[in-house]
This record gives structure tokens, sequence and C-alpha cells, in this order.
């Protein structure tokens, strides 16, 4: 593996890290606080085309991580529809009982 390679495989596993918390936090306490539907729907759009990009440079770790970016978007935006406007108890106690969004 080059140097190259090395670093492309760690930044996909800090891909990975970075999405973790926030999928088992809106699955677990269904919680839709701060989430925004349209955002990570085109984020998943670029994840996708960047993934056509990568598979026909062949690169592979590339094609790694826009996989984990539009599996972690699809998964983000699919909760989301699913509990649309939960809240749980620590995100309304921050937002004082304004809902989601934190707007009254």
């Amino acid at each position: 593996m080059t140097t190259s390679q090395v670093l492309g495989a760690v930044a996909t596993g800090v891909v990975v890290a970075g999405y973790v918390p926030q999928i088992a936090h809106l699955i677990r306490q269904r919680c839709t606080a701060g989430m925004s539907v349209p955002a990570f729907s085109l984020w998943c759009l670029a994840s996708f085309l960047f993934l056509v990009h990568a598979a026909i440079i062949e690169d592979g770790v590339f094609i790694a991580v826009q996989t984990v970016n539009l599996v972690a978007g699809a998964l983000i935006v699919a909760f989301c529809k699913k509990y649309k406007g939960q809240v749980c108890p620590f995100h309304r106690a921050l937002y004082g009982g304004r809902g989601a969004t934190g707007l009254g």
C-alpha cells in the first residue's frame, strides 16, 4: 500500500467515525433535531456523482469513502423522514421545547 492509499484508508475510517455518533443518536433517540433532509439529500447526490467518478477512474479508496458517504447520508435521510419532528429530551431542553429546528 502506498502512503497515499494509507492516508485515504485512514481518512475513510475518520469519515465512518464521524457518521456513527450522528446515526446512532438519530436511530436510538429518534431525534431529528438540527437535521436537514434537503442538505443530506444534496450530500447524497454529490456522493453518488463522486462515486461514479471514482469508479470511472478506478480509485479504490475514493470508491470506499464515497460509498460510506452515500450509505450514511441515505440512512440519515431515511431515518429523518421516519422520525420527522421528534426530539430527544436533551435537545428539547436545549431548544427550550421549541421543536426540532429550535424555532417556536
